[in-house]
């Protein structure tokens, strides 16, 4: 499929990501589906997908489609499809993700990834943490990834930059409106010195139904989420939960209890985030970031160590990867073995843990 039959299927109603992912692999072209008898689309997907397939206007979808990918280029906004090999493999990971985004900048983008979210309204605690930590990761060469909303995202993108490090923005709006437009300046910066992504149409506006949906996003792309500051029941806190259910380490820092804008912090130790004392703290809570995190050709693995790699997202004791592979014991041990041997994976007190992104 090219990117106007992406386009197509996402804009077919009653189709999310997940149904729109199984309909990728089973078709390879859109008009093939359109093509199809509705008891054939019933067969595959049930009677109410074949209802919306065949009640939809594929020429009218396709006009639209096309307009689409005709305003992204003028606009110089790149469009990626989740088949492409530039969309971020962490953010494939995730069940829910986009069937293709909207991007600008520089590619690829990092997948030695940390999420860096918080309140809009920050204390100068706050202000001190984002500084000091993002600091800390720029230099080590990690990706933050935030919102780019004003308060802690924006510190973040910006220490990130004066620092040297790539930065990456995830957008609640399409990528032809800069929103807030206060970070205008720092949009363009971003660009140059990272990437700027979003799922949302060109021309879609910020809603407070968009946030949310952005900062899955934000987790997704990440393989930690460290909360700097946040309130109780914000969107720093949505974001933490989807970094949970995506098997995600999420971080965070002890804040005074009487500051209703850090509350979330200790709401979240008390849920059992793992917390930072000091930005070297990163080392303890996320080693596989920082010694020889590197990119692998998979072609060189087998379709069992590639399993077993996929498995392990973060650090992860034998008998659960047994568990979860479904492989017989003595061979998972050989394959760790392996894996370890490669320099691909490293194993401590039966804990087993990625090297490799």
């Amino acid at each position: 499929m090219d990117i106007v039959d992406f386009i197509i299927l996402s804009k077919i109603k009653g189709i999310g990501n997940i149904r729109a992912r199984e309909i990728i692999q089973k078709y390879e072209n859109i008009t093939y589906l359109f093509e199809s008898s509705y008891n054939e689309i019933v067969d595959k997907f049930g009677k109410v997908v074949a209802d919306n397939i065949i009640n939809s206007d594929f020429k009218l979808l396709k006009e639209e489609a096309e307009k689409e990918v005709g305003k992204a280029d003028k606009n110089k906004i790149n469009i990626i499809p989740i088949t492409d090999d530039r969309y971020p493999r962490n953010l494939k990971e995730i069940p829910d993700a986009p069937l293709y985004i909207y991007h600008k900048g520089i590619l690829p983008i990092p997948e030695n990834a940390v999420a860096v979210v918080g309140t809009r309204k920050y204390s100068q605690y706050g202000k001190f943490v984002a500084e000091h930590f993002c600091k800390y990761l720029a230099e080590n060469g990690i990706n933050i990834v935030s919102g780019m909303a004003t308060g802690i995202d924006t510190i973040a993108h910006k220490v990130c930059i004066e620092n040297g490090g790539f930065t990456t923005a995830v957008l609640g709006n399409g990528l032809d409106i800069i929103f807030p437009p206060e970070n205008r300046n720092l949009f363009f910066k971003i660009i140059e010195n990272g990437a700027v992504i979003s799922e949302f149409p060109l021309g879609t506006k910020p809603t407070k139904y968009t946030f949310p949906q952005r900062n899955r996003l934000i987790a997704g792309l990440s393989m930690a989420v460290f909360v700097v500051e946040a309130p109780s029941k914000s969107g720093s806190l949505i974001t933490a939960g989807y970094a949970n259910d995506y098997g995600r380490v999420v971080l965070t820092v002890p804040a005074n209890i009487n500051n209703p804008s850090s509350v979330g912090n200790n709401e979240l130790i008390k849920e059992g985030a793992s917390i930072l004392l000091s930005p070297k703290d990163f080392k303890e809570h996320i080693p596989f970031l920082f010694s020889g995190y590197k990119n692998i050709d998979f072609t060189d693995l087998s379709d069992k160590e590639k399993k077993i790699l996929d498995i392990i997202k973060n650090p992860m004791h034998i008998e659960e990867i047994v568990q979860k592979a479904e492989i017989p014991y003595e061979e998972v041990m050989q394959i760790l073995f392996m894996l370890t041997l490669k320099g691909i994976l490293s194993e401590e007190n039966g804990f087993y843990q990625r090297n490799i992104l």
